[in-house]
């Protein structure tokens, strides 16, 4: 969201942080001891991330009108988690909530850092009916990578299964990074039925994104990956990506992958041999 924007919007949103204050005022007044919008401030302008994730924490629950305007600006924060947190703060405030997922909802219509900030905040919010916008952007190739990664990881926060073909689509984008959090997501969507889209990346060019698929593919049991995984314990150049797939047999439990594991008891990784040894015990 643009600077300008957030200064008109600050007076709409004070008017339904007054109107909201009774049903904040009921949360546990110890939420908000120690807290105020002055050392929210004091946080930001001393360039600490911890501190200013302690100090919106601390004003989490706490009726703080005057806290609005530099928690807004923390939705543009450089740092992701800065970002979040600032979210996190809105999302304990229904009316400001509602608000601000239109103004975002909006913004996804900018360019990229706009995309990547607005993405956070309706992922953080679970913002559901935002799904569809951001399923189109997903694969949006005038976006910066760091942006779809962010819409992919928005996905994947909301945990609906809705937002699985955006997350699939994703697995093909040109950006290892944009892959990795494509995995991510998959597994971060509610009662995900397996994961036999993503056994293609256990071929991928990234070794983060072969790991990540591997460890995935195991938690779902995705039993069409067995022929794949024991090709990436057996000859993967990377051993997270060894030891990931030697993990992932053990949970598929066919006895058909006692070779691949028995020969990975001679792997140059202690890792991946003691994961084996485990993999074996389970089939």
């Amino acid at each position: 969201m643009s600077t300008h924007l957030i200064r008109t919007s600050l007076a709409a949103l004070t008017s339904l942080a007054l109107g909201a204050a009774l049903v904040v005022g009921a949360a546990p007044a110890a939420a908000g001891v120690g807290g105020s919008a002055n050392k929210v401030r004091s946080a930001v302008a001393s360039g600490s991330v911890d501190a200013i994730l302690a100090e919106v924490e601390r004003v989490e629950r706490k009726i703080c009108n005057d806290c609005i305007e530099p928690i807004t600006a923390l939705l543009e924060h450089a740092r992701y988690e800065v970002r979040e947190v600032a979210a996190w703060w809105f999302a304990k405030r229904p009316g400001l909530k509602d608000a601000m997922i239109e103004q975002m909802v909006d913004d996804l219509a900018g360019g990229s850092l706009m995309v990547r900030n607005a993405a956070d905040f309706l992922g953080t919010v679970k913002a559901l009916p935002s799904i569809p916008v951001l399923t189109d952007l997903a694969v949006r190739a005038d976006l910066s990578a760091e942006a779809r990664q962010h819409v992919v990881r928005a996905l994947g926060k909301m945990g609906h299964a809705s937002a699985n073909p955006a997350i699939e689509a994703a697995f093909a984008d040109a950006d290892a990074t944009v892959r990795a959090e494509a995995v991510d997501a998959w597994h971060a969507i509610l009662y995900q039925q397996g994961a036999a889209a993503m056994v293609d990346l256990l071929d991928d060019a990234d070794a983060l994104v072969r790991a990540k698929a591997a460890a995935v593919i195991g938690s779902l049991r995705e039993a069409s990956a067995r022929v794949a995984l024991e090709a990436v314990l057996a000859s993967d150049v990377d051993p997270s990506a060894r030891r990931n797939a030697a993990w992932a047999l053990g949970r598929l439990g066919q006895a058909a992958s006692r070779p691949a594991l028995e020969a990975a008891m001679s792997d140059a990784s202690s890792l991946v041999r003691n994961t084996a040894r485990v993999a074996l015990a389970a089939l």
